[in-house]
């Protein structure tokens, strides 16, 4: 029996499906409806506020309300991914009642939890073959404090968010990185930190590395970033153990981190991290958190979709943002969100929301036989962008003719650097990815 399954990029979901987009949504709702594993980046929390904001954000305080979630629900995902940089938006309050309500309705999800042992661990989801799907979901661009944890004898456990962690180091020249160390020296700016080093309240630093100012340097041609040893050798076993006991086995990481000479390149740390899951036994991984597209890589004969953007991207109709937010751009605190949004973007002059690339993307939906990928298609999706109702602004329509070739156009251009080739059919206005195993 052939198993398909479709994942989604970022579903920044924030507000109410206006009436009109019923229509719109059609041959995007036939196109998932088929499938068996429909899976979702869920880049918001689900309270109904009665709880304080963190005092830091993802970028921006997202929520939906409980009540508005069978807009979402209604395109079928079996799957929530939540582990992204937006789940403690409302500390652990707002983490937590988002894991309470998708468990109140036995809905599968994962990334986080009351514990690292429950964020880490994945969903299973029964397939029509009578095995299971496991799904994980990482974060890789969290604040430090939403790290989930797990208690001890005398500890409770910390609620948070299934994590990893990756070193960036610059690379430089021999001669920038003496003059580095020469300002360092004579303008006192790791004075701090080597009084901590030397107390033993930090480890030394790593042979070949310089620290300035908290960003890490050292001369030489290496990587970029790679990954916390201890975080990949973790999450890759867990892996390993779902792959031995389960059909299938699926991978969400959430990461918006850039290093590359063009923000579509995934840095170092991601294609290590990405590689290494499937080597463990995940049969796919699925990105997002950019924002926009990442290529492609068939890696061991399994797809790696680096950046699969947005989904929905109802950033700019978030109902309210802490005084803090408001504050910081002059705004009343008790005013709408919007007047905050506004005075952010500068009157809708810049930001995310102005980037026309941040309202394209691509869903996957790979068919497999047994174990085995045997077919990899992709429905072009534009997301309103500018339609003159703030009300479709952000929603997913199938694109036609000439949207989806340029959709197809992007997606092959950022995926042939990994050997990866695409093709537009014009009568069916689908993409079709090659499976041929490129390295």
């Amino acid at each position: 029996m052939k198993i398909t399954v479709a994942a989604t990029g970022d579903s920044l979901f924030c507000a109410d499906f206006p009436v009109e987009y019923k229509e719109k949504r059609r041959e995007l709702d036939a196109f998932l409806g088929g499938c068996d594993l429909k899976l979702t980046n869920l880049e918001t929390n689900l309270s109904d506020y009665g709880s304080f904001a963190n005092q830091y954000s993802g970028g921006t305080w997202l929520n939906a309300r409980k009540e508005l979630f069978p807009n979402l629900a209604s395109f079928g995902f079996n799957f929530y991914g939540t582990a992204n940089n937006h789940c403690m938006d409302y500390s652990y309050k707002g983490l937590l009642s988002t894991v309470d309500f998708l468990d109140g309705l036995g809905i599968a999800h994962a990334g986080t939890g009351r514990s690292l042992t429950e964020a880490e661990a994945p969903a299973l989801i029964g397939l029509p073959d009578g095995r299971r799907a496991a799904v994980f979901a990482v974060d890789a661009s969290m604040e430090a404090p939403s790290m989930a944890g797990d208690g001890s004898r005398v500890f409770s456990p910390r609620p948070g968010v299934n994590f990893l962690r990756h070193e960036s180091v610059f690379r430089v020249s021999d001669g920038d990185l003496a003059d580095l160390k020469r300002i360092a020296k004579n303008c006192g700016v790791n004075s701090y930190r080597d009084g901590e080093i030397a107390s033993g309240y930090m480890p030394p630093d790593r042979d070949g590395i310089f620290i300035f100012g908290g960003t890490a340097f050292s001369a030489g041609d290496a990587e970029n970033s790679r990954c916390e040893e201890d975080d990949l050798e973790r999450i890759c076993g867990l892996i390993r153990e779902a792959k031995n006991e389960n059909g299938l086995v699926f991978l969400l990481v959430h990461c918006h981190d850039e290093e590359g000479p063009t923000p579509e390149e995934p840095p170092a740390y991601l294609r290590e991290f990405c590689r290494a899951a499937v080597e463990a036994g995940a049969d796919g991984v699925f990105g997002a958190g950019f924002h926009r597209l990442r290529g492609i890589e068939i890696f061991r004969g399994r797809p790696i979709f680096y950046s699969l953007g947005n989904f929905i991207y109802q950033g700019m109709r978030v109902e309210f943002l802490p005084p803090d937010f408001m504050k910081k751009y002059g705004v009343d605190p008790d005013a709408p969100a919007s007047e905050g949004l506004n005075a952010r973007s500068r009157g809708g002059k810049i930001g995310l929301q102005t980037n026309r690339n941040n309202f394209l993307t691509a869903v996957p939906k790979i068919t497999f036989d047994g174990d085995e990928p045997v077919r990899i298609e992709l429905a072009p999706v534009c997301l309103g962008f500018d339609t003159g109702n703030e009300k479709l602004d952000g929603l997913p329509v199938f694109a036609r003719g000439a949207d989806g070739e340029r959709i197809c156009e992007i997606l092959d251009s950022l995926s042939r650097p990994f050997g990866t080739k695409l093709t537009f059919d014009r009568e069916t206005g689908m993409i079709t990815c090659g499976l041929s195993d490129n390295e």
